[in-house]
């Protein structure tokens, strides 16, 4: 396991924590508001089996606690992204639950996919 990046957000007064590891072709995502991080919602995100298909990624919830709906949006985009299977580990415990800090959310998770080649 190799850690690709890591980064830190302020986002509506909470510091939210990134990280990024490669596996053995797949990825595994950490989001948290806390640095130690740990384990909220795990999901896995698959991409679409044909290439060429326009087809939605499919994501599974393996363990909750609470809301996934923004996790089920991070998996999905990082496994369409990443074109490869995804496990992410949100531990969001923050009661926040604006658009505007989902969609901030979303822009930190686009912003350290940015930094990694899917393609290596």
């Amino acid at each position: 396991m190799k850690l690709l990046v890591e980064k830190e957000r302020l986002i509506d007064d909470s510091m939210i924590y990134g990280k990024i590891f490669k596996l053995h072709r797949s990825y595994l995502i950490m989001i948290s508001d806390n640095e130690e991080m740990g384990i909220g919602n795990v999901l896995l995100g698959n991409p679409p089996t044909i290439e060429g298909i326009k087809s939605s990624v499919a994501s599974y919830e393996l363990f909750g606690l609470g809301d996934n709906m923004i996790s089920k949006i991070i998996v999905e985009r990082a496994a369409s992204y990443l074109k490869t299977s995804v496990i992410l580990l949100s531990f969001i415990k923050t009661k926040k639950r604006e658009d505007s800090f989902f969609k901030a959310l979303v822009i930190f998770l686009n912003d350290i996919l940015k930094e990694i080649n899917p393609n290596n």
